[in-house]
């Protein structure tokens, strides 16, 4: 196994070389050493360029001089050497380590780990093992024609593709049900689904947004309508900052809100790319909550211009989002983000809403945190428009009784 360790202090590199060798005494390990990442750059194009072994693991330090782990990241994200699993070690603080773990995966590189020191070999080489347990498929992503593409997305447009899903809300004090957010599918015959993060791209490219989050809540509504009771609980549609731009669009809704008065409707803004501190956006929404719809601002905390938004828009609640919400019962820094989000939103008397809730213990930590609404599969993944009545009947008959008991 020809591996490339990479840290500036050779007792470092002895040292890992030593404890491969005790772990593994039946692999015939090949080892190279670089002390800084500029000379490792070097031999990475080098071993590329020739028909010497290919390297099949680098470890490399993430605070050197003369080309730090950074670097070598970078080189192999641009070459041939971006398929090399490579290893990341530092003395940093796990937050700095879970940076650069995102910025490593963000170049789709072949992470093996980010390690911190004190080194512990047995943890990078576990980590190697299940990766050859457990190969990755081949990407063919590029040779397969989407069935979701700019082409055909226009044709896919109708009523008859749309499918809506709908996931629980609950008051996280009580467990009482108290609304639903509709998620949507585009449902093709023969086909199977298609997921938001597919079509939506190609809706706001093609400047369909508007009739899609039309037909969104044309549908939402008439569910709404087939069963009285549904209109106990309030109803979420999505709506994207270019929506806004449309005055024939904000009319629609009204419209629909006044003649559907009996609805507790609600709009969920998300932000895409762009701002929607402008003029015409901050008219549209003032629009909107002088006739009575309230206004959620959805994702929380994932954009720079949130804080400003929140100062200058009374937003009936936030969304915090889920990747600060799922694991905040082990990470302290995304525990800390959401408890001073509720006590900020507290002050500004706006109900908050946490995202992601998967498990028990966040569900507990978000409790004792004071915030008011969770939303997550531990309450319920989305459910299809045909089983909502049952599942809500099955909710208040057991769900209700578990969740206070617990």
């Amino acid at each position: 196994m020809k591996i490339l360790i990479v840290d500036d202090q050779a007792f470092v590199r002895e040292t890992i070389k030593s404890e491969f060798i005790q772990i593994a005494p039946e692999v015939s390990f090949d080892f190279h050493e670089a002390d800084c990442g500029n000379k490792a750059i070097e031999m990475l194009e080098h071993n590329s360029l020739s028909d010497l072994p290919t390297i099949e693991l680098v470890i490399a330090d993430l605070k050197m001089e003369n080309g730090d782990g950074l670097a070598i990241i970078n080189h192999m994200a641009t070459t041939r050497s971006r398929e090399i699993p490579i290893a990341i070690v530092s003395s940093s603080d796990k937050r700095t380590l879970e940076l650069i773990g995102n910025i490593t995966n963000s170049f789709s590189l072949n992470l093996v780990g980010v390690f911190q020191k004190p080194l512990d070999i047995s943890d990078i080489y576990a980590s190697i093992a299940a990766k050859k347990a457990f190969p990755q498929e081949p990407d063919i992503s590029e040779e397969i024609t989407p069935i979701c593409n700019e082409a055909n997305i226009t044709s896919l447009l109708n009523e008859e593709n749309l499918f809506l899903c709908y996931q629980p809300k609950i008051n996280i004090k009580t467990g009482e049900l108290v609304g639903f957010e509709v998620l949507s599918r585009l449902c093709i015959q023969g086909d199977g689904f298609i997921y938001p993060d597919k079509f939506i791209p190609l809706i706001e490219k093609a400047g369909l947004n508007c009739q899609f989050t039309k037909l969104v809540l044309n549908q939402a509504l008439s569910q709404w309508h087939l069963f009285e009771k549904l209109k106990s609980y309030s109803l979420s549609i999505n709506i994207s900052a270019n929506d806004l731009l449309s005055d024939d669009f904000i009319n629609y809704v009204i419209d629909k809100h006044l003649t559907n008065s009996d609805i507790k409707l609600m709009l969920e803004l998300t932000e895409s790319q762009q701002t929607i501190n402008q003029d015409r956006s901050l008219q549209a929404i003032a629009k909107l909550i002088i006739n009575d719809i309230p206004i959620s601002l959805d994702d929380f905390g994932k954009s720079y211009s949130t804080f400003d938004r929140l100062d200058s828009i009374p937003f009936d609640e936030i969304k915090i989002d889920k990747d600060f919400v799922s694991d905040l019962d082990v990470n302290l820094q995304h525990q800390a983000i959401v408890e001073s989000t509720i006590a900020l939103a507290r002050k500004l008397n706006v109900k908050v809403v946490a995202e992601g809730v998967e498990t028990l213990s966040v569900l507990k930590r978000l409790q004792m945190l004071g915030c008011h609404i969770a939303q997550g599969y531990f309450i319920s993944p989305p459910i299809e428009g045909r089983y909502l009545m049952a599942w809500i009947n099955e909710y208040n008959l057991q769900h209700e009784c578990q969740y206070v008991s617990c």
